[in-house]
Parts: C-alpha cells; sequence; structure tokens
C-alpha cells in the first residue's frame, strides 16, 4: 500500500501541537513512546483514523513535522523505528488518543446516521470523491473515527443508488404518458435523416449569422413543444441536475435508449432544461455579435464615404477659413462683410456648401447609423424570431422610463410581427431611443420602421450588457438577484467572510477602517518619497517612475550557474511524453480519475488508454490521429474515455493530484511556497465557424485564448477557454476560487488585461491580496477620502473632483457587497459571470459605483506601496515571467493540427486546455523530481566542475523540455525499401 501523502498545509494545520497535547505527551517518559503517541494524535486530527497498526502505517511529511515540534529532527527515524516494533504501546496509545480527543467508534447507530447523511447528500452529489469527502466530514464532526474507505464507498455506492432511484420515481411522476412519447421521438432516427432530434440540440452554436441565430431558436421551439418547462424542477439540486444532463450531452441515442425508463427520463429532461438555458443565452450572444458586426460594416462605409468626399469637404473648410478671416479681418467694416464675403466666395458655391454641409451635420451622412438602418432587411431575418423567443424583465420595479419603454417597445414589435403589420403605432414607446438617433426614427412626423427596429436591435443589447434588461430562463443574462445567495445562507456565513477578509462587518466601522487604511499608505509613500529613487515629480505636477535595475549574479555566481544548468542538463534524463506521464502515475495515480475501475483494480491497459486520451487532447492530435499513432489503444476506447470522464470536475481533481504533489517536493519550495500566483491568456488559432470564435488583431486571424493560472512553485493549477476579445478580468477570480488543489493563494499577479478596480474590491473581500502590473502606471488616477489632509507632492493630482472616494456609498451597500462576493466564494454562482454583469453596469447602477469606488481604495493602496517597494515589483515580474515560460512549453505540448484549437463544442475546449494543462504539471514534476535526484547524488557533485552552488537553484527553471520527447515515435520498416531502384 502507497505512503500517505498530504500537503503542508493541512498538515500545520491539523497536526500542530498545543500547549495542553504538550502536557498529555510528557506523561510518555521515553523518547519513541512520546513521539509515537504524538504521531499517532496528529494522524487521527488529520485522517479522522487511526494508522493502520501492523505494520505501523508512516506518513514522512507528517511524522517529519511532529519529530521537529518535539525537537526530534534527526532521530526521527530511529525513533519510530522502535516505536513501530511495539505493538502491545501502539494498540495501547490508539486507546488513549481516542479517549484523550472524545472520539467513538464506528458502531452500528453511527453506521445508520451515516447512511441517512448519504442518502441527503446523494440528492445533489454524483462523483462517489465528492460523496466520500462529505461523509467523512460528517463523521470528524460527530467525534466518530473514520472507516476504511473501502467501506464508505460501499456505503456511498448503496446510498447513491436509492437516492437516484427515489429522485427518478419523482420525475416520473410527473410525465405523463404523451410526454414520456414525445422525450422517446427525440431518441428516434429518421430514415431521411442521419441525426436524431436530440443530436441536433446538441450541436453547438455556429458562427455569428442570421440562420446560426435561427437554427438555435428552432431548438428552443423543440424544447418547449416537449412541455418540460412546465415541470417545477427546483427542488433538485443544481449539481446534479447538471451531471445528469452531462450523461445525455456525451452519450449516443442508443446508450441512452438501453437505460431504464425512469433513469432516461429524467436525464433527459435534465439534459433539456439545461440546454435551453444554455440556448438562450447562445442567441443573445449571436445577437450581440449581429449588431456589433453591422455597426462596424457600417462605420466602415462611413470613413470611406468621408475618404471618397475628402476634396469635397477640404473645398468646405477652404471657404470657411475665408470667410472667417474675413470676419476677423478689421480692415473690413460690415457694411462691406457680405459683398466681400461673395466677392471671395460665389453665391452658387457658398449655397451648394451649406446644402452639402447640412447633410454632413444633420443628415444621413452625419452618423453611422443611416448606414445600419440599410441593413434592416438583414436584421429582418431573425429580429421576429428573437423577439419572439426573449422574454424581457427589468431589473427591479423602479427600472427607468426608458428601460421600461424598450421593453414595452420590444412587446410592440412583437405584436405587428404576428399581425403581419408593418406600419409602426403613432403611440409606439419612444423614451428609450437615444437623441442623437431620434430624427433618423422620427421624419415628417412619421415612424421610420427600419430606423426604429435597428433602434431597438442597438438599445436592447446595450441594456442587457448593462443588466438593465433581464431575460427570464437565462444563466449569464438573468436578474441580477440571482447572482446572490440566499438571505438566510447569508446570514450565515456573514460574520465567517468578514473575518476571513480582515475587513469589519459592520458599515460604519468599515468606513472608518478604509479610510485610516488609505491614510496610512499615503503616509508611509510620502515618509519614504525623500529616499525614492523610482518615483520623481515633474514641474506641472504629475510623477514619472523610473526603472528597477536588472537583477545581475556577479562573474563568479553566473560561472557557477552555467556550469550547475550544464550539470543538471547532463545528468537528467532524457524520457518520451508517454513515459513519462506513465511514471508520474506510478507515483501519483492521477489517471484513476478517468476510469470506471474501482481504485486499485485498474489494469495497465487502463492506464494506457487514460494516458492516450490525455495525450489526444492535451497535445491537440485529436482521437483519430492518437489511435492510429499508439498501439493497443483504439479509437472507441480513447473516445469512450473523453465522453465520459474527460469533463470538468475530473480534470481539476487529476490536475489537484499532480499539484499538490508539486507542492510537497522540498525542491519546489526554492521557487516559491505556493503563497503566490500569476495568470495570463495564451492564445492559438481557431478557424472553426462557432459563436465563440473572434478576430485577433495580434494573430491576424480568427482565435481562442487559453487562460491559465501558474504558482510561484511553477505549479499550474487552473485552465479555461475564453473568447479572445474578452478581457481577462472577469476570468481572474474563478482559478482562485475553483481550483481543487491543496493552494493557499495570498497574493495574486496579471497583466493590465487582468485589471479592473472592481478586481480590487473583489480581492479585498476575498483575503486575498491582487497585484496586476498595470500599463502606463503613471497615468492611472489615484484617490483621496480625506479633503482635509495635506497630501505633499501629489496634492494636484489629487485635488481634482473626480478622485474623490464617496464613502457614504461604501456604506450604503456594504452588507450587499459582501453577499454579493459571498456568493462567488461559495459557489452559488460563477465569479466570471457575476463579474462580467457587474462591470457591463456601469455608473449608472449605484451598486456598481459602490463597488468601484471600494476597489478604488485599495487600488490605491497598491499604487503606493508598488511604487515604494522595490521587492513587491520584483515578485509581480517574477510571477508573469513564470506565466511566460509556462506558456513556451504549453506552446511546444500542443502541436497537433498546427497549434490550432479545432473543436466546435466549447464545452471539448474546456477538456483540451485541462489536459494541456495536466501534461505541463506532468512535466513540471517530473523534471523537479529529476532535478532532486540529481542533486541528491553525492557522486554527481564531485564531478559537477565548480556546480556545487546549489543555492542558484532558484535560477534554474523547472519548465524545460529539452529532455523530454513530445512527439511520437516513427517506426521506419526497411522491409518496405525497394533496393531495386537504388
Amino acid at each position: 500500500m502507497p505512503e500517505p501523502l498530504f500537503s503542508r498545509t493541512l498538515i500545520a494545520r491539523h497536526a500542530r501541537l498545543s500547549e495542553e497535547d504538550r502536557a498529555r505527551l510528557s506523561q510518555c517518559r521515553l523518547r519513541h513512546t512520546r513521539l509515537g503517541f504524538a504521531y499517532q494524535l496528529a494522524f487521527l486530527r488529520l485522517m479522522g483514523q487511526l494508522p493502520r497498526q501492523q505494520p505501523l502505517e508512516i506518513a514522512r511529511d507528517l511524522l517529519r513535522y511532529v519529530a521537529h515540534q518535539l525537537g526530534f529532527d534527526d532521530q526521527a527515524h530511529d525513533l519510530i523505528e522502535r516505536y513501530a516494533g511495539r505493538q502491545p504501546t501502539i494498540s495501547a496509545h490508539a486507546e488513549q488518543v481516542c479517549l484523550y480527543l472524545g472520539m467513538r467508534s464506528f458502531g452500528p447507530a453511527e453506521r445508520e446516521a451515516l447512511r441517512m447523511q448519504i442518502h441527503d447528500e446523494a440528492q445533489h452529489l454524483e462523483q462517489t470523491a465528492g460523496l466520500v469527502a462529505r461523509a467523512e466530514e460528517f463523521l470528524r464532526k460527530q467525534n466518530v473515527l473514520v472507516p476504511a474507505t473501502s467501506a464508505i464507498k460501499r456505503l456511498v455506492s448503496e446510498e447513491r443508488t436509492a437516492a437516484h432511484a427515489s429522485i427518478f420515481e419523482r420525475i416520473g411522476d410527473l410525465l405523463s404518458g404523451d410526454m414520456c412519447e414525445t422525450l422517446d421521438a427525440l431518441l428516434v432516427v429518421e430514415e431521411d435523416n442521419q441525426h436524431s432530434p436530440l443530436q441536433a440540440l446538441k450541436e453547438p452554436p455556429g458562427a455569428s449569422s442570421p440562420r446560426a441565430l435561427l437554427r438555435e431558436t428552432e431548438k428552443l421551439d423543440v424544447i418547449v413543444a416537449t412541455g418540460i418547462l412546465d415541470i417545477d424542477f427546483s427542488w433538485l439540486r443544481g449539481s446534479l441536475k447538471k451531471a445528469m444532463a452531462r450523461r445525455v450531452r456525451y452519450s449516443s441515442v442508443h446508450t441512452i435508449r438501453r437505460l431504464m425508463p425512469p433513469r432516461r427520463y429524467a436525464a433527459l429532461l435534465c439534459f433539456l432544461q439545461e440546454t435551453h438555458a444554455d440556448t438562450i443565452d447562445h442567441v443573445v450572444d449571436l445577437h450581440a455579435k449581429l449588431v456589433t458586426q453591422a455597426y462596424r460594416r457600417a462605420q466602415r462605409r462611413h470613413d470611406e464615404e468621408l475618404k471618397a468626399h475628402r476634396r469635397s469637404l477640404m473645398g468646405k473648410l477652404s471657404s470657411f477659413r475665408t470667410i472667417g478671416g474675413l470676419v476677423l479681418a478689421e480692415s473690413v467694416t460690415d457694411a462691406e462683410l457680405r459683398k466681400t464675403i461673395l466677392e471671395q466666395v460665389p453665391m452658387e458655391k457658398l449655397r451648394e456648401q451649406v446644402d452639402e454641409t447640412e447633410e454632413w451635420l444633420y443628415g444621413s451622412k452625419s452618423d453611422v447609423f443611416s448606414h445600419v438602418t440599410t441593413r434592416f432587411s438583414y436584421f429582418r431575418q431573425f429580429s421576429p424570431s428573437l423577439f419572439e423567443h426573449l422574454s424581457l424583465e427589468t431589473e427591479s420595479a423602479s427600472a427607468s422610463n426608458q428601460v421600461q419603454s424598450l421593453v414595452e417597445s420590444v412587446a410592440v414589435l412583437r405584436r405587428m410581427n404576428k399581425g403581419g403589420k408593418r406600419k409602426i403605432p403613432e403611440d409606439a414607446p419612444m423614451a428609450f431611443i437615444p437623441k442623437a438617433r431620434r430624427r433618423f426614427v422620427k421624419r415628417n412626423g412619421r415612424i421610420d420602421r427600419a430606423a426604429y427596429e435597428c433602434v431597438v436591435l442597438t438599445v436592447l443589447r446595450d441594456e442587457i450588457r448593462r443588466g438593465n434588461v433581464a431575460i427570464r430562463g437565462s444563466k449569464r443574462f438573468g436578474h441580477l438577484a440571482g447572482l446572490f445567495m440566499p438571505d438566510e445562507a447569508w446570514g450565515e456565513e456573514r460574520e465567517a467572510f468578514y473575518a476571513r477578509s480582515g475587513l469589519p462587518a459592520e458599515p460604519r466601522t468599515a468606513v472608518r477602517h478604509l479610510d485610516d487604511r488609505l491614510g496610512h499608505a499615503y503616509d508611509r509613500f510620502l515618509s519614504m518619497l525623500p529616499r525614492n529613487a523610482y518615483v520623481t515629480f515633474e514641474k506641472n505636477g504629475s510623477w514619472r517612475f523610473g526603472t528597477d535595475p536588472a537583477e545581475k549574479l556577479s562573474p563568479e555566481a553566473q560561472q557557477q550557474l552555467n556550469a550547475l544548468s550544464r550539470h543538471l542538463g547532463h545528468r537528467m534524463r532524457r524520457i518520451r511524453l508517454p513515459d513519462l506521464l506513465i511514471e508520474v502515475d506510478n507515483e501519483l495515480r492521477f489517471t484513476r480519475h478517468f476510469s470506471l475501475a474501482a481504485q486499485g483494480k485498474r489494469t495497465p491497459q487502463d492506464v494506457c488508454v487514460a494516458v492516450a486520451t490525455v495525450i489526444a487532447y492535451g497535445c491537440n492530435l485529436g482521437p483519430h490521429t492518437m489511435a492510429r499513432l499508439t498501439k493497443g489503444v483504439s479509437y472507441s476506447q480513447i473516445k469512450r474515455v473523453a465522453d465520459w470522464h474527460l469533463h470538468e470536475d475530473l480534470l481539476r481533481a487529476a490536475l489537484a493530484d499532480i499539484v499538490n504533489a508539486i507542492s510537497r517536493l522540498d525542491t519546489a519550495r526554492v521557487w516559491g511556497k505556493a503563497k503566490t500566483s500569476a495568470s495570463d491568456g495564451q492564445r492559438f488559432l481557431f478557424p472553426r465557424k462557432t459563436v465563440k470564435r473572434t478576430y485577433s488583431h495580434r494573430m491576424g486571424d480568427y482565435a481562442l485564448e487559453f487562460y491559465s493560472f501558474v504558482a510561484d512553485n511553477y505549479a499550474p493549477f487552473y485552465s479555461a477557454p475564453i473568447e479572445c476579445t474578452e478581457r481577462d478580468a472577469a476570468y481572474v477570480l474563478d482559478g482562485l476560487l475553483y481550483h481543487e488543489a491543496d493552494l493557499e493563494i495570498d497574493e495574486h499577479y496579471t497583466d493590465t488585461h487582468g485589471y479592473t478596480e472592481a478586481n480590487f474590491a473583489a480581492f479585498a473581500l476575498l483575503g486575498k491580496r491582487f497585484c496586476p502590473r498595470i500599463r502606463g502606471l503613471s497615468k492611472q488616477r489615484i484617490y483621496r477620502i480625506d479633503q482635509t489632509r495635506d497630501y505633499g507632492p501629489l496634492q494636484s493630482m489629487l485635488s481634482r473632483r473626480d478622485r474623490q472616494i464617496h464613502l457614504d456609498w461604501i456604506e450604503e451597500e456594504w452588507d450587499r457587497i459582501g453577499q454579493f462576493f459571498c456568493s462567488m466564494a461559495t459557489g452559488h454562482t460563477t465569479a466570471s459571470v457575476a463579474m462580467k454583469r457587474l462591470v457591463a453596469f456601469g455608473s449608472g447602477n449605484h451598486f456598481y459605483r459602490a463597488v468601484r469606488d471600494l476597489g478604488r481604495v485599495f487600488k490605491t493602496e497598491f499604487v503606493l506601496d508598488y511604487l515604494t517597494r522595490p521587492a513587491l515589483r520584483r515578485r509581480v515580474r517574477q510571477g508573469l515571467l513564470k506565466s511566460e515560460e509556462l506558456h513556451a512549453l504549453a506552446r511546444s505540448v500542443f502541436y497537433g493540427k498546427l497549434g490550432r484549437a479545432d473543436w466546435r463544442d466549447f464545452r471539448r475546449q474546456m477538456s483540451t486546455a485541462s489536459c494541456l494543462l495536466l501534461i505541463l504539471a506532468a512535466i513540471v514534476y517530473w523534471q523537479i523530481k529529476e532535478i532532486e535526484q540529481v542533486l541528491a547524488d553525492e557522486s554527481g557533485r564531485a564531478h559537477a566542475n565548480g556546480a556545487d552552488r546549489f543555492d542558484l537553484l532558484e535560477h534554474v527553471s523547472p519548465v524545460s523540455w529539452d529532455n523530454v520527447t513530445l512527439y511520437g515515435e516513427y517506426e521506419l520498416r526497411r522491409e518496405l525499401v525497394d533496393v531495386r531502384g537504388l
């Protein structure tokens, strides 16, 4: 049985000996019995169970930590070996430890209580690992010894089956016979069609076009026709609903038909409800992209028109200059002015230029919107279906007249489309129309249909983005209130949440704390300013920043570093990527997440298939190519693992195994203690025509971005695909909140794309520090709270009215701000969705203004600290450089299909990004282990030729791959060579 592995963070949290513990340990007279008792005590607190006695189960990291606290560092191995040979003492200590901690054994009553707990948890969880973890947590809270994992897994299997059976039965009672027939009809493949209706629902949305939007609305019609939207599913937990929907999404119709009817109907209902919400989001996205594309085309036409009329416009400007010069000339009297002007600019020419200027200033050439209206026939291809399928609601009852007018205008157009009417009613809502566009809409007392509908589509896009209009049934565009956790749950979490952030829970105390905090930041900056060569002030009051000197080693140290690098390069093994992954799996068993076999019962073939699947997607080869390159692994095997196991939860769990293992390595601590991290995006070409593809000017083609996170010890721990036109800022919190590794990140670095003022507020409320490297920092604004404070040379830039932070806004919304960010931390809502909605509100929303001003407090504090502390600037640079190193490796690993992200389904892109990161993490882990092996080789040190300066190891990166063969082998069969032609 392998040695149990724990992270240092968990060990430090559970195995720290208190004064009471030390008093109890003093009763053990002998050193080995004292160490053994302390070890069993720490093991029980950490694991919830006692270590195996025959032979004694030894966790080396835990033993070292306990021995260090007792002062037995050098004797730990000998003492525990002596203790392990005394079985009666071990048994007696086990009983005493249980009595000391008040733990009781796992008996029939405890089993029944655990069975009921698992049954309740299985109502909303499906994964075995999650249910086992909840069961162990329940037993710990009840002070019950945790039984063997196999026993808990048996209970989990039994109760999950029973719980799911009750769920399926309850769902079945809600279905009529006609509805069951309708669901079964989705699985029928017609003779004249190669796909079933269900397969059509699974198809990802195409590139933005009216046809793509209409296909999505057709999906909505199919789902509505089944009647499943009328069924109340609020009692079914979202996590279980997603798991059941995922099974349908990745299963063929033949597999689904083989399921028992109750399970089949339940899975189909979950899939249809999830697909309905996703499809509404796709419709909104397509609408926004189509309107944006129309405006881009209109802007190009407008620019071309300006260019074509450049000579005419220059003539008008010349006439204006002539007339202006005559008006300003003192030699021309008022009586002679008109005559003089007409002598210089003839009457006919002037009248013609005035008429043309009227057209440029107020006519059809004055605004790009006039060109948008010429696309009305294009918009009419999808606008009736769009208005029919989007159910609009105002965000609040007190919504502005403009927003209410917009919702009413959509209802008017919907009625017109149904009745076949063409003329806009005279009493149609007009309050939502911007003033600059009203002259296009209402002409000669009549409402222009094309202009009116184009304005509706434009304003609708903008108001949905701002969050002023909610879409019923949408995941991402619903009511803002849906992003907040229930008030009851917030009441339970409130005190602990603010305590973790280190901020006061009471609003009035909080704003006083913010005032003092920002004041201290200014005091520190001003007190250190005379010694701060990095900041200088110009005469106009602006500041200028210098550059930090590059960190350079002495010539002798540089020579020794080169020798160390050569030594490591010569002695580290050469290995192929598949062999590397198998070696890492032999130690960590991360592929167990991708197998249906029970833990410990997997065959070598299971491991090989899992590794081949990870390479197929992580190296971008695809299952077809990978099956051809790999002997003994078929396409169907790779496809089965990909469909059933390569989803977000399991990939994150597998990655967490490797990340935790990296953090446990002593050598990895040379580069960092896993307390800081950095994130950055890497773009790959994306030729597929889907709604998610966007044009990257940097790459000169359509592209997709993989946004990845790396800890300071080079452990990559999260990745997600995003559109390359989206700002990274919304996704920064996802990686820190939703990874599954045992990392406790305190400080995070990003570049400018990851920065918003709202992110500063979010990080502070979540108890972390946000440290972006902002481009053009000297032009960034800093803010003040106290208007009476003397800010020294900063006074001129802080004296403006727009530099004032409004504490009254923050105080009024303080509780809602905490509830909002706690909702992200607890998983009630996804951070990226919530942050995009929040930032889209803009300054017109009071809640956003409060969050923004709160973020400005922490942003100003950070800027002042960044300018004062060279060590902070150095940490930020080093953190982002580690991201760049990881990207270089990723570019080489992701070599298949010329490095193009080639999956249409965005969920598969998520799997690809996660598999790529899994391979990167495995390479980093293997390289660090190899470095450890070389450093431990005493004979190698003697021949290192000056490479014995291992304190220089921090300057050697484990992100290298010269010794890792990333590409497949080619078998050249000599028997195929025709020697006759030689």
